[in-house]
């Protein structure tokens, strides 16, 4: 084997600009597949972490505007929910687990000299973990707080530093009463502030935001947790059904579609990933034909090494070489070259992609109103890139079986007639 692979290198060192042209040319072959790979799973983080948190099985209801006359209502009034609709969701209770509403608005909070605007929402405690709520201190708003009513706030890190001054030692807030409005309220935790965020968020508990609000507390939107749904065909049944519900409990016309929105976060979910498995597909279809370039390049150049040997191999055959000793020849040059400069491709495709993350990957797009990642943790893991490598390797060896078979099935004769 040690006098094979030295025969191969002197044949490698005797054309070193074909060898090095060849070498290149899968070298490209794998960077661009490893390179598709990783920014294609950056455009799909992305696309994951600009999407909503919340978790699957969740149904968020928005209110819209009717679209015909009914029973008095004008058309383009108003759907307007509030607590009821709770307690009317809550009659879907083969589908619905529980049902709960948010209070939104704009308000300033202060301590002392320092003030911002903010969002306060009044939530339930679960939102908690719907929305994905990283806390950094404190805790979180919790049913204690819903049923005291307690004048308690959840506040953003961004907020709080900027409360204190730009002090990081947000646990000087913690216990201290800050101002929503001309109400105080205690800071009881510290969230971490979203990046794609726009403004400040602030946390109060619902029922403390319902006794506040003087507008007869309207619900901004209804957020269902339910089960069973697993079908868009059983989604649309529910969708369908809820929506009469509603529209009846309201006084508005049964089959007025727009006067609530549904937006099904499992049913938005199921869509997404199925939209990265093609995705994904047409990343590693791409990324194969691209190193299909480069494979057919090697099969060409081992066609053309089989041509200039055809007299050295007429005289092994005439020596009594066998035909396998000729195709192993070949084929392990083939492997070699692909293996060789497959590995080199893989390496700088890995840095590639480093390259890629710092600089695109890891800033996300000012679009005014919020900040978007076009990507996201660009990259591969080692294990596809070696998958990527080891498929190349797969390949040269394939590429270099018709040029061995075509070295080996030579006759002597006809070899030793073909002058170098």
């Amino acid at each position: 084997m040690l006098d094979l692979f030295q025969e191969i290198w002197s044949t490698l060192r005797q054309n070193k600009l074909r060898t090095t042209l060849t070498g290149m040319a899968v070298s490209w072959g794998i960077i661009i597949i490893i390179v598709l790979i990783g920014t294609g799973n950056g455009l799909m983080n992305a696309l994951m972490n600009n999407a909503s948190d919340e978790i699957q099985n969740i149904i968020a209801v928005y209110p819209g505007f009717s679209s015909k006359p009914y029973n008095g209502i004008k058309e383009g009034t108003m759907m307007r929910f509030n607590y009821r609709d709770l307690d009317f969701s809550e009659q879907f209770s083969e589908k619905i687990d529980r049902a709960f509403g948010n209070l939104e608005y704009s308000d300033t909070i202060s301590l002392g000299n320092e003030a911002l605007s903010s969002q306060i929402y009044g939530v339930d405690p679960m939102i908690k973990d719907i929305w994905r709520i990283r806390m950094v201190k404190g805790r979180f708003v919790n049913k204690k707080d819903m049923d005291e009513r307690s004048k308690h706030i959840v506040i953003d890190e961004n907020a709080a530093s900027q409360l204190l001054g730009d002090d990081k030692d947000y646990s000087k807030l913690l216990g201290k009463f800050i101002n929503v409005g001309n109400i105080p309220f205690k800071v009881i935790g510290i969230r971490e502030s979203e990046e794609q965020s726009w403004g400040h968020q602030s946390y109060i508990p619902y029922t403390t935001a319902k006794t506040m609000r003087t507008d007869g507390a309207w619900l901004n939107r209804l957020t269902l947790e339910f089960h069973g749904l697993e079908t868009k065909e059983a989604n649309d049944e529910f969708e369908a059904a809820y929506k009469r519900g509603i529209n009846n409990f309201h006084g508005m016309h049964p089959e007025d579609t727009r006067t609530t929105y549904l937006s099904n976060y499992y049913l938005n979910n199921q869509e997404m990933d199925k939209a990265i498995r093609i995705m994904r597909t047409a990343l590693w279809i791409l990324g194969f034909l691209t190193l299909l370039s480069g494979i057919v390049g090697v099969s060409n150049i081992m066609l053309i090494t089989v041509k200039e040997r055809i007299h050295e191999f007429g005289i092994r055959k005439a020596l009594g070489a066998k035909p396998w000793s000729i195709m192993k020849l070949i084929v392990v040059e083939s492997v070699v070259i692909t293996a060789f400069f497959g590995y080199i491709g893989m390496v700088l495709g890995m840095l590639a992609d480093f390259a890629l993350d710092k600089t695109i990957g890891s800033h996300p797009m000012d679009v005014g109103i919020t900040k978007l990642y076009i990507f996201k943790n660009i990259g591969v893991g080692f294990d596809v890139a070696l998958e990527a490598t080891l498929l190349l390797i797969v390949a040269g060896t394939i590429a270099g079986i018709v040029p061995a078979w075509k070295g080996a099935r030579v006759r002597p004769i006809e070899a030793l007639r073909a002058e170098k």
